[in-house]
């Protein structure tokens, strides 16, 4: 599937969701594997330069139902006061890149999931 860089605004925030999804069971039956947080890599020019050099969480998706989960988890994710919503970037193996929140994000690779599905 790809990777996926959460930028959660700052360290705090990074350090609280990372744990959180790793404390979550539906992320642990997902596959997804939650690396680290560090620095987001500069945004491509055509995904609209959005997320700058702040701290994240990345991971690595193997599944369509693992990006599900982990997009699901990231938006009913109750963020610390004053962390704003976190921003979502996904890197598909194809070198797709999609950016936005993650009700956004999840929206988009679900619509294309379904346009991508052979017609029975």
């Amino acid at each position: 599937m790809g990777e996926v860089w959460i930028d959660a605004g700052d360290a705090a925030g990074a350090g609280a969701l990372a744990g959180w999804l790793r404390r979550d069971p539906g992320m642990a039956r997902s596959g997804v594997e939650i690396e680290a947080a560090g620095p987001t890599p500069s945004a491509s020019p055509e995904a609209g330069g959005a997320m700058g050099a702040v701290e994240t969480v990345t991971a690595v998706v193997n599944s369509t139902v693992g990006i599900f989960s982990l997009l699901i988890a990231v938006a009913a994710w109750r963020r610390p006061r004053g962390v704003k919503p976190p921003l979502v970037r996904v890197i598909e193996d194809d070198g797709t890149v999609v950016e936005g929140t993650a009700k956004e994000v999840l929206d988009t690779v679900r619509a294309r999931r379904e346009r991508e599905r052979p017609e029975a």
